[in-house]
């Protein structure tokens, strides 16, 4: 098991970056617009290659919903992306605690991570899925900070503070497929696959660990008719936790929207073929 997790490792270290483009990367406009930006520095701190600003920005782009992957871990983000016309600072690199010394900023080529403060946000936007959403709108973000570590160590971050919607959400459900032996590649994140390991004829799905039960996978249809079950969080078999987080797509399943997102006990599950 120990050159299993080595592995899934390994492979997992290329994709701890933010996604290089928004999914709904057509949804961006070349006539964006910024109604209001009261952003300056705070601080700027050298050792730890971040940058902190007081006040917000209210701008135009898109907000999207979708997972990302980074390092052993796919998280659920809500990301800005500024529309192709505005820029957002971004420092490549820094190299002093004086915010007088360093003041060249480039471009932010990617989206900002978002915090949700109390926005209420239109389905799928407010929730996990196993899907991409986005719409165009009118955001105001406060808090922002930006931390550049080099190419695979960069990130910004937010709160989102309010919205105006400029269109309808767009969504896209990840179709199903049961042709890769270990991972399930869709959108910007790689999932593990997994298998049913469990005596009994089903597992419990929980909307928690050790929570209330959402639904059971039952083993003839993981065994015999094609469920599928992917991990979402950084399970490798081990006993170092009790509860896995995970997609379900039962057999009549046809795409995302009708997966079932919760936990199931890490002792019925197991990692499939990983080619050793």
């Amino acid at each position: 098991m120990k050159k299993i997790i080595l592995f899934l490792l390994s492979i997992n270290l290329l994709w701890a970056f933010p996604p290089s483009e928004a999914y709904f990367s057509e949804l961006l406009s070349d006539n964006g617009k910024v109604i209001k930006n009261t952003l300056k520095v705070k601080k700027i701190d050298g050792g730890n290659y971040s940058a902190y600003f007081d006040g917000e920005i209210t701008l135009t782009g898109v907000l999207e919903r979708t997972d990302n992957s980074d390092v052993d871990i796919i998280y659920s983000a809500l990301r800005f992306y500024p529309d192709n016309n505005i820029d957002l600072p971004f420092l490549f690199s820094i190299y002093s605690d004086n915010m007088e010394d360093y003041k060249e900023f480039e471009r932010l080529d990617f989206g900002v991570l978002l915090e949700n403060i109390k926005v209420k946000l239109p389905e799928p936007l407010n929730k996990r899925f196993l899907g991409a959403a986005a719409v165009r709108a009118e955001v105001t973000i406060r808090n922002y900070s930006i931390f550049c570590e080099g190419e695979a160590g960069k990130e910004a971050y937010g709160d989102l503070v309010n919205i105006k919607l400029l269109d309808d959400v767009q969504i896209e459900y990840f179709s199903k497929d049961n042709s890769a032996d270990v991972y399930y590649h869709a959108g910007n994140s790689y999932y593990i696959k997994l298998e049913y390991n469990s005596k009994d004829d089903y597992v419990n799905i929980r909307d928690k660990a050790n929570g209330k039960i959402i639904g059971k996978i039952l083993k003839n249809d993981m065994i015999n008719n094609g469920g599928l079950l992917l991990a979402i969080d950084d399970y490798y078999g081990s006993e170092e936790k009790d509860w896995c987080e995970v997609y379900y797509m039962p057999p009549n399943a046809k795409d995302g929207k009708d997966a079932i997102h919760g936990f199931v006990h890490n002792s019925q599950i197991k990692i499939g073929n990983v080619g050793y």
